[in-house]
Parts: C-alpha cells; sequence; structure tokens
C-alpha cells in the first residue's frame, strides 16, 4: 500500500517536494524464523530515525 501512495506522490506532486520520497522497508530477503535474526529483519526505530535524518539534510 505504501509504493502505491509513494508512486502517486512521485507522479502527480514530486515538483512540490524538497526531497525524493523514500521508502524504509525490510530487506528484500526471505523472512528468518529465528527470533534474533527476524529482529534483525524488522525496520527499527534507528533505522527509520537515520532515514528521516537523511531525508531532512537532502
Amino acid at each position: 500500500y505504501g509504493a502505491e501512495i509513494l508512486a502517486f506522490i512521485s507522479e502527480e506532486v514530486f515538483h512540490l517536494l524538497d526531497a525524493p520520497p523514500v521508502r524504509v522497508t525490510a530487506p528484500d530477503v526471505p523472512i528468518p524464523f529465528a527470533p534474533s535474526l527476524e529482529a534483525a529483519y524488522r525496520p527499527s526505530a534507528s533505522k527509520i530515525k537515520r532515514e528521516l535524518l537523511n531525508l531532512i539534510e537532502y
């Protein structure tokens, strides 16, 4: 669902943005079943924060 929102923004109002849209997602790999690996797989608050700071610095 988020990809559709980003596609719409990119197509319709990209010229109004100060920075390009960014998706913060899990890696494109199979979902691990081990709890320790599963925790590393999911987007964390620190990853989201890092991406937001990158957008702010753009």
